[in-house]
């Protein structure tokens, strides 16, 4: 009997265009063979299953089902495509743990700290992983323009150039990379429409590569790793979403250093007590490597990196999202990755 597959999607961040986009790629290859697939949009209270018509078949929040036709239809596994909140920070983890429906992502826990850069990073040092220097400014500082002023002054004590972002938000939504003092308010300011808490961190200059990290049959497994190289100031919404980058899988760096940040990114991924896709950022800085953050959901895309490195191992995006699918139910998949 075939499952009932829902592709969650839309959400309340600034990421929901790329949201929308995963699930269409997503609904488009898993296998309608194996699954009956349901593309089911969250916008703010609305949860709806959308059918690409203008009849919009309500979710009972209550169990997590729709009735159509007089007749009940309930889910056997939700498939996460939402970047952003209430996903990548935990929220609907939490609602579909209280439901006991499996979905193909990271827990409530790992959710929310992956989402946290900052705490993110305080946790893994731990385990002895390389983070640059940053500053967390938080909008809870600042009453008035001076302490505005004063907030985004700390961010200066580390060096020019750096980097101010958002410290819970992705697709580089509100990120500035800033040069000089002058220009550092500003910048602040950008963040903070974008999240209550901004980091402002070292710019680390050097080669940017970033791991996708899956699981088959139990076996965390880490992808070829891409090169980014991006032909803006940085990886920015344009360099990741409008093509202003080039993005060379597998990475054309040390075969060796390589290596070693696969063995990160699985070292990151089982000290987080992960499961489901996740994708690793790092900067490679001399000899050296250092985490930028921990994507919990990563684009799904067909431009998107994590789908990329899965076609260069020979994985079709049919197999790659047909097997998060099974890893969430707890079937065994039936692959020679």
């Amino acid at each position: 009997m075939k499952k009932n597959i829902a592709v969650i999607t839309g959400g309340e961040a600034s990421e929901v265009g790329i949201s929308l986009k995963s699930a269409e790629v997503v609904c488009k290859h898993l296998n309608k063979d194996k699954y009956n697939v349901f593309k089911v949009v969250i916008e703010g209270a609305d949860w709806y299953v959308d059918r690409n018509n203008p009849v919009k078949l309500k979710i009972d929040k209550n169990d997590f089902s729709f009735t159509i036709e007089g007749h009940k239809i309930t889910f056997d596994c939700v498939f996460m495509a939402i970047h952003g909140t209430p996903a990548e920070d935990g929220k609907l983890q939490g609602y579909f743990d209280l439901l006991h429906i499996p979905y193909n992502a990271c827990g409530l826990l790992q959710a929310a700290l992956t989402f946290d850069k900052v705490r993110c990073k305080e946790y893994l040092a731990q385990y002895g992983i390389k983070t640059g220097k940053a500053v967390l400014l938080s909008k809870a500082e600042i009453s008035n323009s001076n302490d505005l002023f004063s907030v985004a002054s700390k961010g200066a004590e580390i060096g020019f150039p750096v980097f101010v972002k958002p410290n819970k938000n992705g697709s580089s939504y509100g990120v500035s990379k800033v040069t000089k003092h002058e220009d550092l308010l500003g910048a602040v300011e950008n963040a903070f429409e974008y999240d209550d808490e901004i980091l402002v961190e070292e710019y680390l200059q050097g080669t940017e590569v970033t791991c996708g990290i899956i699981t088959i049959n139990g076996r965390v497994t880490a992808l070829p790793l891409t090169e980014i190289r991006s032909k803006n100031e940085f990886f920015d919404y344009k360099a990741k979403y409008e093509g202003d980058s080039n993005e060379i899988t597998p990475a054309e760096i040390d075969s060796t250093l390589a290596k070693k940040i696969q063995e990160t990114s699985i070292s990151i991924y089982k000290k987080l007590n992960f499961k489901g896709m996740c994708r690793i950022d790092y900067i490679i800085k001399g000899s050296d490597y250092y985490m930028l953050e921990v994507n919990s959901i990563p684009g799904l895309s067909e431009e998107s990196i994590v789908p990329k490195q899965a076609g260069c191992m020979g994985m079709s995006l049919e197999e790659l999202f047909g097997s998060s699918v099974e890893e969430a139910m707890g079937s065994k998949v039936l692959s020679n990755f």
